[in-house]
């Protein structure tokens, strides 16, 4: 009787599941994800230099805020080297699908990125 009465505080007592948050790194870089409508995508890519585009279509997945880059901690690496994170954070609102794209030049201090190093896509598939 434990495991369902959980069961049905988690789903609140009306049979749907609760939203989640799904996060797209640089490992989905050219991948798809799916997800449902009422969760969450937060792409999180490993470098500063990053620049997210947005959505594709915003009527599917549309932008939570502005993107947000967080430097690592002073000390933590080589000036120049874009140490931290980028990420931006988007809501599945309705079946469909959109990508998120990102670019950056810089793929460390003085190195310029070559080929698709500086580009990022992942498509989001909302059911």
């Amino acid at each position: 009787m434990a495991v369902l009465a959980c069961a049905v505080v988690a789903c609140g007592g009306s049979g749907q599941r609760a939203p989640r948050e799904f996060v797209a790194n640089d490992a989905q870089n050219g991948q798809a994800i799916k997800v449902h409508a009422g969760d969450t995508v937060r792409v999180t890519l490993g470098s500063t230099a990053w620049t997210i585009s947005g959505s594709s279509d915003s009527s599917v997945l549309p932008q939570q805020g502005l993107q947000v880059v967080s430097p690592a901690p002073p000390g933590a690496c080589y000036p120049g080297a874009n140490c931290g994170t980028t990420s931006a954070t988007y809501r599945a609102v309705k079946a469909g699908a959109a990508t998120v794209d990102a670019s950056r030049v810089s793929c460390g201090e003085a190195w310029m990125c070559v080929g698709a190093e500086g580009r990022y896509q992942v498509t989001v598939v909302v059911t």
